[in-house]
């Protein structure tokens, strides 16, 4: 009689529908969510090679080209908390893909802008919102479908920027000799859309009775503006010191992240690299961070290595490489920093979810992903343009390097602190 109670109880959990399926048609979700990011991060990361023909066909400085790049950039995580409410309301299927259809359709617009404001209205803001709805999705998608092996399947997906890096660089140097900005432009809004090909497979899990029972109770839904600011300032989240030093930490780290990607190529052309080799770089640094995401994910699965160590260690040595960059000058000595930034800073985006769902549980996981991202969006909006105004009033290039190692340094030390205060309260 005890066997047969022992055997009842195992087949109720085995049969859990409500359970994360840890597997199956979870591995779709997660290679959807791997093209997804290698699109929308590799558009974002590639600007830079855009730059100098953006910079000579609307005859414009660095400073004021480079905002194009980072209002880009900065959109696609300012959205977050919007996107993170609709995905709540939606599901991550019916956000990606109107994504997908958005952001093709800003980017083949601008193709047709005749001046800087015009260019940054349809390239930054409304193809960035599209890649924003784009991004909550392809993030936290993974994250439901997986629970042990979630570090794992995090860390997959989002490698997927890394690859993106490294296939679009050398792919939008090439596009640019033959087809120019416009057609390069173009071939990326296609890009962009077969994206929605991806998010129509992440079906929705299916939810237990309680929490559409409480749904339901709650009556009529409040309108978008008034949830993402519930969402954004869920007491949950600003009574949690160490997600709130998290924020903070993210808030330096992504200024910082940003300015080598934009400048790295323009940096190493002024040491007599040629423009194919310079652009190359920014590959190196791509797949360098794809393989490194990959293998931060397996580390932090496992059970005495805690994601916000790797974190910290992550910006810390990574925070040292732009200091680097600015005193190389031989190609090989270039390809030897590009390796390390790009292989140190891709553990600091691959246990993002981890760190999230540690600190505060599975069910904050996308208002909190919404909010980290809205904070990784106005850094992704100062980082760049400040560095590239202080390059053109000062006519050093290498004082954006060494900004960008400031800013990632110092965020290695808030993530310290937020780490402590998390030992602290245990």
């Amino acid at each position: 009689m005890d066997t047969e109670h022992l055997i009842g109880d195992v087949d109720l959990v085995k049969y859990d529908p409500y359970a994360p399926p840890d597997g199956g048609w979870g591995w779709v979700v997660m290679i959807a969510s791997f093209i997804c990011n290698l699109v929308l991060d590799g558009i974002a990361y590639t600007f830079g090679i855009f730059l100098i023909p953006l910079m000579e066909h609307f005859g414009v400085q660095k400073g004021p080209m480079s905002l194009v790049g980072s209002v880009l950039a900065g959109t696609i995580q300012l959205v977050g908390p919007f996107v993170a409410v609709l995905v709540n309301k939606f599901g991550t299927r019916v956000v990606c893909i109107a994504g997908a259809v958005i952001s093709a359709t800003g980017f083949f617009a601008s193709t047709f802008a005749t001046s800087v404001p015009v260019l940054m209205l349809l390239y930054s803001i409304v193809a960035g919102t599209g890649l924003g709805l784009m991004y909550v999705p392809a993030v936290v998608a993974v994250g439901y479908y997986f629970e042990k092996k979630r570090a794992f399947a995090t860390g997959i997906s989002v490698c997927g920027s890394g690859a993106g890096t490294f296939i679009l660089a050398p792919l939008a140097s090439l596009m640019l000799s033959y087809y120019g900005w416009e057609g390069a432009t173009r071939i990326l809004a296609g890009l962009c859309l077969q994206c929605a090909v991806c998010g129509a497979v992440m079906r929705p899990l299916p939810r237990r009775k309680e929490k559409v029972e409480e749904e339901e109770e709650k009556g009529e839904p409040a309108p978008c503006f008034q949830s993402v600011v519930s969402s954004v300032f869920d007491r949950r989240l600003l009574t949690n010191i160490p997600f709130l030093l998290l924020l903070l930490a993210n808030l330096f780290s992504t200024m910082g992240l940003y300015i080598p990607y934009m400048y790295l190529p323009s940096q190493a052309e002024s040491k007599g690299i040629p423009a194919v080799d310079a652009s190359f770089l920014i590959s190196v640094v791509g797949i360098c961070n794809t393989l490194g995401r990959i293998l931060s994910g397996l580390l932090t699965d496992i059970p005495c290595v805690d994601p916000m160590v790797v974190t910290t260690l992550a910006l810390t040595f990574g925070g040292l490489c732009p200091l680097l960059m600015a005193l190389c000058v031989e190609y090989w000595s270039f390809l030897i920093i590009s390796v390390l930034f790009g292989t140190f800073l891709s553990a600091w985006v691959a246990v993002t979810s981890p760190v999230l769902v540690e600190l505060l549980g599975l069910e904050l996981l996308t208002s909190a992903f919404g909010t980290l991202t809205f904070v990784r969006g106005c850094a992704a909006l100062l980082g760049p343009p400040l560095a590239g105004f202080i390059v053109d009033g000062t006519g050093d290039l290498d004082i954006a390097f060494y900004i960008s190692s400031g800013l990632l340094v110092v965020s290695a030390v808030v993530s310290l602190a937020s780490y402590l205060t998390i030992k602290r309260s245990q």
